[in-house]
């Protein structure tokens, strides 16, 4: 999202923290909050609510189905499905997660939301877990310092698939830390051995006696919280009783992913990182692909403007595939820097981000 797209989401949130209180005790039914408040946000997050290509309402994946209440589409096809109840409804009540999730599975929608205008619950319909697991992170407009999180279900961001990396981080780094706290809590061999190893000096049962008595915990390095819950605060407790598991290639992804919110090639041109127009290569699938980066930060590929990477790169895939799929285009197309050395458009976006954070 842009700065401008940025300020405007801001200015929605704030207005519909002013409606929520207002009308919290009232009741406003499921319409008035579709109307009032989720719609606006919708449309602050750079989707456009009056055209049925890109937010088709009541949709119905065939003529037999119940209807969502919105069907958010990227190259009209459905990428993301919001719910919607009346505000104040309990959203984790498990007849709504169910109904969601049976939209989005029935139709193959990987994302849902499920909202009453002031919470709002992601889940990654598709993930081969529990219902509960489904959840990736569940946010409140009232509770403030929501907008990153927020921006992750924008237009501009669900073509980059930056919610599917941190989700993939996120997803990894959930199953770590159980068995990490499974191994603690059971005061497991495995570990009592390896503990032993790095200190011969120590007894078996001594080790395991101090498991029982160390109050040890593991904080994810992942930027998103745990799935319904906020971040807790640092623990009191002194340094040596808490252990950080080493983060893992995803989750240092991860978190360099959430930098890049609110990127975009027109701000790294303007910053002087990339110089128009400029060449963008890929070699695919034994084919050679050429596209045209040009000075307002679209992509030309063959006669025709993209506004982001990504949808440029989608296109080109799918002359080679025969059918679209979600692609990120900073990672699939290469240029050619001040050296002549073929790198990652991606890099170009670091370059700008270290600058910028100079």
């Amino acid at each position: 999202m842009t700065e401008q797209q940025n300020a405007k989401l801001r200015e929605v949130i704030a207005s519909t923290i002013a409606k929520v209180r207002k009308y919290q005790d009232r009741g406003l039914g499921e319409q008035n909050t579709k109307a009032s408040l989720i719609e606006p946000v919708i449309e602050a997050l750079g989707w456009d609510i009056r055209d049925p290509d890109e937010v088709h309402r009541e949709f119905k994946p065939t003529s037999r189905d119940c209807p969502v209440d919105y069907a958010l589409k990227l190259l009209r096809k459905p990428r993301l499905f919001v719910e919607a109840k009346g505000l104040g409804e309990v959203l984790s009540d498990r007849k709504w997660i169910a109904q969601v999730l049976g939209y989005a599975i029935v139709a193959g929608v990987e994302w849902c939301v499920l909202s009453d205008g002031n919470e709002y619950r992601f889940y990654n319909a598709t993930a081969p877990v529990d219902a509960e697991e489904k959840l990736f992170c569940s946010i409140k407009l009232s509770d403030g310092d929501v907008e990153k999180t927020l921006s992750l279900i924008s237009r501009s961001n669900m073509e980059e698939n930056l919610i599917d990396v941190l989700w993939n981080a996120h997803f990894v780094d959930r199953r770590v830390k159980l068995a990490l706290q499974q191994m603690f809590a059971t005061s497991d061999r495995g570990l009592i051995r390896l503990i032993r190893k790095m200190t011969p000096n120590l007894e078996p049962k001594e080790i395991g006696e101090s498991l029982c008595r160390l109050d040890l915990r593991v904080e994810s390095l992942s930027p998103m919280p745990e799935s319904g819950q906020r971040r807790p605060a640092a623990a009191s407790k002194p340094r040596e009783t808490q252990r950080r598991p080493r983060p893992t290639p995803e989750s240092k992804r991860a978190q360099q992913t959430k930098t890049f919110v609110g990127v975009a090639l027109k701000d790294v041109i303007a910053a002087g990182v990339l110089k128009t127009p400029l060449k963008l290569n890929v070699h695919y699938k034994g084919h050679d692909l050429e596209a045209d980066l040009l000075p307002d930060g679209t992509v030309n590929f063959q006669g025709k403007n993209y506004p982001t990477p990504s949808a440029g790169a989608e296109v080109a895939r799918s002359t080679i595939t025969g059918r679209r799929m979600s692609t990120n285009g900073w990672i699939f197309w290469k240029y050619r820097d001040d050296r002549g050395k073929l790198v990652l458009l991606d890099d170009a976006r670091q370059r700008y981000l270290k600058r910028k954070a100079n």
